[in-house]
Parts: structure tokens; C-alpha cells; sequence
């Protein structure tokens, strides 16, 4: 019977991969056979030997392709391709894959910018995020942070027995804050309807309803100014309670920001532009 895995690694499979290796000696490989895809960022030739970097979403590991083994590699910066082979340790103490197949899953169509430097260009960050996110691991990591960092807010406000609730997007007429709203037309009904530019009022509807403590995370559109930091789209938390007053929401709200920090970090300090904030 075959030992080759039927399925790529599914959860952080790179980190994974490079965890196993560490755990060897140079030059030995590991018993078990994985399977990792994502993106070639670096290749090196070394005569009957090729050297790959191959990256996804949990980090980048090195591909050692044996001639012998894999063949000819027919790979180029940023084709993403599926390796199986076997966790080892090359001679200079790298973990790595050592390669007994690669598959071209798809070949670039579009050279990548400096692979070395990265994507450097401040314009072209903000209008292609997806070249952003492929070329910077350091943005990947932000990405992955504010998606851990969501999910500790709903944790923490369910486990306070607040409800996640969603309200409309598309309103008859926009309030809870002040901003210029975005117009569309309903063509059905034959109406003018505003994106929200804050979740308020339908908020403070569902604490009428009885629901007693709600929040959302939503999605706001605000017909105003643009800047590196500030987009007329973007994602803010509201949550309101019954019979609390403002200084309950401020012992909340401090709750939920050091907690938070906790959760995602590890630790109740963090380090913005140079200052050390503790939570």
C-alpha cells in the first residue's frame, strides 16, 4: 500500500514541515511523507541540485530538488507548485522539504517585483493588495493578526452574553453618525436608498426589541475623504447594553481591550511607534 498522503497538509502545513525538521539531524530525513503547496519567491541552482523557497500563508521552507528524484525543474519565480517529499535538514542546519515530486499547479503570467527588497512602491501597495500580501510577509502577518484579533472580540463579548446580530446595510435613511453617506437606487421599489454610515440606531431598535445586549461587526461606508490611513470603507465594532449606564461600558470596554491583548499577544504591553503602551 502507497504511504503518500491523499491531501496537501491542511492547517499552517509549512510550519508544520519546518517543525518536524528542526527535530533532525542535517542530512537525515524524517519518516513520514508531506505535501506542501504554495508560491516559488527564490530559486537557486547548484548543478544536479535545486534549491526552492516555497511560501504560504504560515511561512517559507526550503525545497531541496534532487535532479535524480524531481527530474528537471521547470519552475519559476512566483509559479505556485505542490511538493511531496520528506521533512530533512541540509547541511547548513535549514529545515527543509527534500523533494521526491513537484507538480506545476500554475506558472506566472506577470513577472514579480523584487523579490529581495519587496514590494516597496507606496502606491502600488494600496492598489494591489493582493501583489502587497504576496510580496510581504510582514503584511501577511498583519492580516493574520487582525483576523485573530476579531475573533478574540466576538469571544470575549459572547462570553458576556452579548448577541451578534446584522443590520441593514442599505437604509432608507442613514443616521448614528455624522458623515456624508453614499446614494444608491433601489430599482424594484423604485427608491433611493444610503449605505450605513454606522450601525446605531438599528442597534438601539434590537435593545428595544428586548434583545438586551447586541453587538456588530460591520461594515460602514462614509462618502468622504481618502488617505493611507483612512478608507470610505471600513469595519467597526458597536455594542450597546440595557440598564448599564456609561461607566459599566467603560469597565467593558477596558476589559475587552486587555483581554484582547492578552489573547492575541501573550502579553499586556505593546510597542506603537516606538512608545511602550501597557493594557
Amino acid at each position: 500500500m502507497s504511504t503518500t498522503p491523499k491531501r496537501f497538509e491542511d492547517r499552517d502545513p509549512v510550519a508544520r514541515v519546518k517543525e518536524e525538521a528542526d527535530a533532525l539531524e542535517s542530512g537525515v530525513e524524517g519518516e513520514e511523507t508531506r505535501r506542501l503547496a504554495g508560491r516559488v519567491m527564490a530559486r537557486r541552482d547548484m548543478g544536479k541540485l535545486v534549491f526552492l523557497d516555497l511560501v504560504d500563508r504560515s511561512g517559507r521552507i526550503q525545497l531541496l530538488c534532487p535532479q535524480a528524484r524531481t527530474g528537471d525543474v521547470d519552475v519559476h519565480l512566483g509559479d505556485v507548485v505542490g511538493a511531496i517529499g520528506k521533512p530533512t535538514k541540509s547541511r547548513r542546519g535549514e529545515p527543509s522539504l527534500i523533494v521526491d515530486e513537484l507538480v506545476l499547479l500554475s506558472r506566472i503570467r506577470s513577472p514579480l517585483p523584487d523579490t529581495f527588497h519587496g514590494l516597496t512602491d507606496i502606491e502600488q501597495r494600496y492598489r494591489k493588495r493582493y501583489l502587497d500580501l504576496l510580496m510581504n510577509e510582514e503584511v501577511r502577518a498583519d492580516f493574520m493578526l487582525r483576523a485573530r484579533i476579531v475573533t478574540a472580540i466576538r469571544r470575549y463579548l459572547d462570553s458576556e452574553g452579548f448577541v451578534e446580530v446584522e443590520t441593514p446595510i442599505l437604509q432608507p435613511r442613514y443616521g448614528g453618525a455624522f458623515a456624508e453617506p453614499f446614494v444608491t437606487h433601489h430599482n424594484v421599489l423604485d427608491q433611493d436608498l444610503y449605505l450605513r454610515i454606522a450601525t446605531e440606531l438599528y442597534l438601539k431598535r434590537l435593545i428595544v426589541g428586548g434583545l438586551g445586549r447586541v453587538y456588530e461587526i460591520n461594515r460602514n461606508f462614509r462618502n468622504e475623504g481618502v488617505s493611507t490611513r483612512h478608507n470610505p470603507e471600513f469595519t467597526m465594532l458597536e455594542f450597546y447594553q440595557a440598564y448599564a449606564d456609561y461607566e459599566v461600558l467603560i469597565e467593558e470596554t477596558e476589559d475587552l481591550l486587555s483581554g484582547l491583548v492578552r489573547d492575541v499577544l501573550g502579553k499586556e504591553t505593546v510597542t506603537y511607534r516606538g512608545n511602550e503602551i501597557s493594557f
